[in-house]
């Protein structure tokens, strides 16, 4: 009769030991917590290069759309300029940024960038405003601008011909495509736009 205890005892035992080993159900437990971003509102500086200008280049969408996917609160509006009514995008915001963008091989792509105000930069830190002088350019590396941009010089840094760098000339009288003395352009020639051209394939 003992003997017949001490079997139940162990089997009770051993069923409770199987118990309290076995993984009880957990409750599922709520989703671990995403860290907060900072609300995207697009790029603060545009930097001009051979291959575009920020997050813009030659497979950019010309649409209103897609650049202000680019540019989230961005004024972005588009136009007509001249006679053959060539399609403009022009993006503006609120600390300055003045871009305008149009097609040149591509109707539906981004040909050609113009940055006219704001924040952008060229690749080495230029700045709108910069002086003949402090851009360090040789008149032999620069034209006369056309069409819109005639009145202005545009110079190109050696081994990229796709950035230029666009220079007003005030108070020069010469002839349209007259490059001024390095005289002149030292005492007035400053940097006032940047344009990229894609590259033509």
């Amino acid at each position: 009769m003992r003997a017949l205890l001490s079997t139940v005892a162990a089997l009770l035992l051993a069923a409770c030991g199987q118990e309290t080993s076995e993984p009880s159900a957990q409750a599922p437990s709520a989703p671990a917590e995403r860290p907060q971003s900072p609300a995207l509102v697009g790029p603060i500086l545009i930097t001009f290069n051979e291959t575009g200008a920020g997050e813009i280049n030659g497979q950019t969408r010309l649409s209103v759309r897609s650049i202000s996917d680019v540019f989230p609160g961005a004024t972005v509006e588009q136009t007509s300029d001249g006679e053959a009514a060539t399609k403009v995008i022009t993006v503006r915001r609120s600390d300055g940024l003045v871009l305008d963008l149009q097609a040149v091989a591509d109707p539906e792509r981004v040909g050609r960038i113009i940055g006219r105000g704001g924040p952008v930069t060229g690749p080495m830190g230029e700045e709108i405003g910069a002086s003949w002088r402090a851009a360090g350019f040789a008149s032999s590396e620069c034209r006369r601008g056309q069409d819109d941009m005639s009145h202005t010089l545009i110079c190109y840094r050696p081994g990229a011909p796709l950035l230029g760098y666009v220079f007003e000339l005030p108070g020069f009288e010469g002839p349209d495509d007259q490059i001024p003395q390095d005289e002149v352009l030292e005492q007035t020639a400053r940097l006032n736009a940047f344009v990229w051209v894609a590259e033509s394939t």
